[in-house]
């Protein structure tokens, strides 16, 4: 298991492995002085090879495009959700006085008491 590597030891062991990589000491010196295979040595110089290809291809031109929080705009739609909400139920409520409908969507005003099996409601 390997220890905690200073700064120096990484450039060390980068500058090792970049001198096996260009032919400046062998492989099996490398891998021997950075105690590792030489599978692993051709696996990490294929993924590096890999990376810095990958980091020379042309890309598009300009700045790239902000990334933005996406919780942001479903908080800004969820707030225009609830005030047009908030502006229905203010017109249901002025719907609701203007028809003479009381919250509960008995007519208020009429007067009079409900009447059982079709008689007449009597005062008590």
């Amino acid at each position: 298991m390997r220890g905690i590597w200073s700064r120096a030891d990484v450039n060390e062991r980068g500058r090792i492995f970049l001198s096996a990589s260009v032919g400046e000491i062998s492989v099996a010196e490398a891998c021997g002085k950075l105690g590792i295979s030489r599978q692993r040595f051709h696996k990490l110089e294929d993924r590096a090879v890999e990376g810095f290809l990958r980091k020379l291809a042309p890309k598009a031109p300009g700045r790239p495009p902000r990334v933005q929080d996406p919780s942001a705009a479903l908080a800004r739609r969820i707030e225009e959700m609830e005030r047009e909400n908030r502006k229905l139920w203010i017109y249901i409520q002025v719907l609701r006085k203007l028809a003479g409908i009381g919250n509960r969507g008995k007519k208020s005003g009429s007067g009079r008491k409900s009447t059982r099996c079709g008689g007449e409601a009597h005062d008590r």
